[in-house]
């Protein structure tokens, strides 16, 4: 039966600084030779020396609050003043909690057990007389565990400062609008080995920031592409960030701003799993009931399969004048087999020109087997034959070479055009 405990040396490859790393190996060799208590005394001090460093990384990045502890390092290294630095080493898992974010309120109970731990290895005044503190190998491996997933492992910017590092990353305007580049870019962040909370709290921004902001479409893209990223980068911790705030998100959005949901759930579909039944229910009214302000949306709305019949129960109430409003289409084949229905089915000359110049803008999107439809269709219909758009749009469909020159004339033919 495969062991369910996390092989040491696996844990001392996590740790990211050097002299950390060598302190975590020298507590892994004391576990294994049974030296319980040297063991516990490094796994504390490969916490000291590991947040000594991401202070020290941290004042480099420009944090005013990491250049001031630093400066206090340096002069009680210059004056060797061994009170200063007792009292450092008492508050400093404070100090990683409060000011800067680094701990969790959960992994500063395990590492407080660490120091209290080592203080009763380390000091034998702590302990009773002509007793010495020996703790178990549970107790020193647990310590070691706990050092490395809850602190060494983990780069420093994981509260506070980590999440405007990013925020700040994205709201560039070099940031990649491609997912894999934007993965890319936090791949050498906070966001390659990050705490649950700094997943969900980046998690929460976003999808604010999309539904309820009206970003511009510059800045859409980015953010869209953040959240693919943080999707594809820590795929466990992105599904259970999304499944605890995005129904509450989508019920906070006013009725006048749901297409903003429609709008991230044509990007991220996957999304759409994770909302609760009535926020589901009330996206899918929406679509049913889609404003003509928004009826380019449709043919996005056809491919997404959770909102497809709603989308086609909306096409069936389209008219004419919501297409001719509308910019432009990203042509669905439902879609364009509707408007040929339409074009086809023309009560009137009126009808048939505004029906083909509308087809016209979109005959390259065409198949074949439409191609043929609207030839043998048109031959059958005296409103579209006489109309006088007729022969635009033919000579528009033939260019596009979609059928041969010899079947696209025959066809002509045998509709009588």
């Amino acid at each position: 039966m495969a062991s369910f405990l996390e092989d040491l040396d696996e844990l001392t490859l996590r740790c990211r600084d050097e002299k950390a790393r060598l302190y975590i190996r020298e507590a892994v060799a004391s576990y294994r030779v049974g030296a319980f208590r040297s063991a516990i005394v490094g796994a504390w001090i490969a916490v000291c020396f590991d947040l000594i460093e991401k202070l020290r990384e941290l004042a480099l990045a420009g944090d005013k609050e990491a250049e001031i502890h630093v400066r206090d390092l340096e002069t009680t290294r210059r004056t060797g003043d061994l009170s200063r630095a007792l009292k450092f080493e008492r508050e400093l898992l404070n100090l990683a909690k409060d000011k800067f974010e680094l701990l969790s309120p959960l992994e500063f109970v395990d590492l407080e057990r660490l120091q209290a731990d080592r203080n009763r290895c380390a000091h034998p005044s702590l302990t009773a007389d002509e007793q010495a503190y020996s703790p178990s190998a549970e107790l020193a491996r647990l310590h070691i565990h706990s050092a490395v997933t809850h602190l060494l492992q983990h780069p420093p910017v994981q509260g506070k400062y980590a999440l405007d590092r990013l925020r700040a990353e994205i709201d560039s305007d070099y940031f990649p609008t491609n997912p894999l580049d934007a993965k890319i870019a936090f791949l050498s962040g906070p966001l390659r080995r990050p705490r649950e909370s700094l997943v969900r709290n980046l998690v929460v921004l976003l999808l604010k920031a999309l539904l309820k902001e009206k970003p511009d479409f510059k800045r859409r893209a980015r953010l869209v592409a953040a959240l693919h990223a943080t999707q594809l980068l820590q795929p466990e911790q992105f599904a259970r960030a999304v499944v605890g705030v995005v129904s509450a998100i989508f019920r906070s959005v006013p009725d006048q701003d749901i297409h903003s949901q429609v709008d991230l759930l044509k990007t991220m579909p996957g999304i759409w799993v994770y909302l609760d039944m009535d926020v589901q229910k009330r996206v899918q009214n929406y679509v049913y009931e889609l404003p003509s302000g928004q009826i380019e949306d449709i043919s996005a709305l056809l491919r997404l399969e959770f909102l497809r019949n709603q989308a086609r129960q909306r096409l069936r109430r389209v008219t004419r004048k919501e297409i001719n409003d509308s910019l432009f289409f990203d042509l669905h084949e439902e879609l364009a087999a509707w408007m040929i229905e339409q074009y086809l089915s023309s009560n009137s000359f009126d009808d048939a020109n505004e029906w083909a110049r509308q087809l016209a803008i979109y005959t390259s999107d065409f198949t074949p087997d439409q191609i043929r439809s609207i030839i043998r269709g048109a031959g059958r219909n005296s409103q579209v034959v006489g109309s006088f758009q007729l022969e635009s749009l033919l000579n528009n469909i033939k260019t596009k070479n979609k059928i041969s020159a010899e079947e696209f004339d025959r066809l002509r033919e045998e509709s009588g055009l």
